[in-house]
Order: C-alpha cells, then structure tokens, then sequence
C-alpha cells in the first residue's frame, strides 16, 4: 500500500494555495479499497506522516500563506531535525516549521483498530481491549458521552503536553516554528477559544509557536 504514494513526490515544492488540496488528493488515494483504506485509517507506512505532519503543514499552509509564491518543501523520512521549510518563488526561507500532534498515541491507534474491526470507536476514551501490541483484541465499545467542559480540559491538556515534550528537547529546533496538530471535533467558536485561553508558554522556548485544527479550518498563533 506504500506505493500508492511515492515518498519522492512528498519531497516536491508544492504552492501554499493548493498545499491542502494536494494532501487530500493523496489521502483519497487509499479511499479505493477496503484493504487500503484501513492501511490509512491505522497509519501504516508513509501515510503516518501525511496525516501526522503533512496533512497539519497543508492547513497551515492555507491558513497563514495561501499565496502561489510561497511554496512548502516537506522533509519526508526524518532527513532533518525539523519537518518543513516555508519558501518564496526566489528561494528565500521565510519559516522553518516541526510539526507534532496533539494526541494520546495509544489510544489513537486502539481507536484505529476499533474502526478498523467494527466501523466505530469512542472519541473520547480507549475502546476496551486485552493483549498487547502484537496480539491485541479489541471488544466492541460503545460510543462515549463527554462534556464540553470536559473536552476543553483534554484538549488543551493534549496541546500543552505535546508543546512541552516538544520544548524539552528544544536544541534541536534552532530558529524554527513549533507548529501543533489538533483534531477538536467541536462547534462554537467559544469552546475553541475556552481550548486556546489556557495554553501556557513557557519561557526561553520556539521562535513561535501555532496550532491547527484537523477538524475544521482554524489557525491560532499561540506565541
């Protein structure tokens, strides 16, 4: 299933107007088949990181450029310390961007599976289990019931913590955008800002520091 993308092409300067168009087109490759949409549904191969890290840069590349002279050149594979460079049309770097998403990676993938074996899985908890990674057995679980109060503690729970994992290791993002991928799958304006409202900076940290929605088209400058 890797080679419905070709790693080589994620390598290309795309425009940071159509940088979010062109994810989807490549995300809608694995739409064909039962067998290569679950490939995507758990993050299998290269499509980790066009969810992961491509798939946030491409909304904030609409977001905060959308400008046919500006283009997004991605780091697949890890070749760098960071993720992305933004550039204009004469070759000048204009930000330099890591990318880290906001989320529990384990219930992230056992979510995955649930989806995967049942069509469904809980938003908000780890859908009941037993084994390990290697020989997991997901039950069936219901769909859970979760505040918005409650969602707004955990998302912004989620978003500190993945800043401050980012900000201990922080030497290795000289003169570079920490850029954070949430998935809040929310409706109200206020309950977005009421998520934002309580991030913390800490001091002495990225040159600046973003957060894009996966669920729906917001930007936020956090720093």
């Amino acid at each position: 299933m890797n080679t419905l993308i070709n790693i080589d092409e994620l390598r290309d300067y795309i425009q940071s107007d159509i940088a979010l168009k062109w994810v989807k087109s490549l995300i809608s490759r694995y739409s064909e088949t039962s067998e290569s949409l679950d490939f995507i549904t758990l993050k299998k191969g290269i499509t980790k990181e066009v969810l992961d890290e491509l798939l946030p840069l491409s909304k904030y590349a609409q977001s905060y450029y959308n400008d046919p002279k500006v283009f997004l050149k991605f780091y697949p594979g890890s070749t760098t310390s960071y993720d992305a460079d933004f550039i204009d049309s004469e070759g000048k770097l204009l930000e330099r961007i890591e990318v880290t998403v906001a989320i529990d990676g384990q219930q992230s993938t056992i979510q995955a599976e649930s989806i995967v074996e049942f069509g469904h899985s809980p938003i908000y908890h780890t859908p009941e289990y037993c084994g390990n990674v290697k020989n997991r057995t997901i039950n069936e679980t219901d769909g859970d019931i979760v505040g918005t109060d409650s969602i707004i503690d955990l998302q912004s729970e989620r978003i500190q913590r993945a800043y401050r994992k980012k900000h201990e290791n922080l030497h290795k993002y000289p003169n570079t955008t920490l850029l954070i991928g949430a998935d809040i799958p929310l409706f109200m304006e206020w309950e977005y800002q009421a998520i934002i409202d309580k991030f913390e900076v800490l001091e002495d940290t990225f040159n600046s520091i973003k957060c894009v929605n996966i669920s729906s088209n917001h930007c936020w400058i956090l720093k």
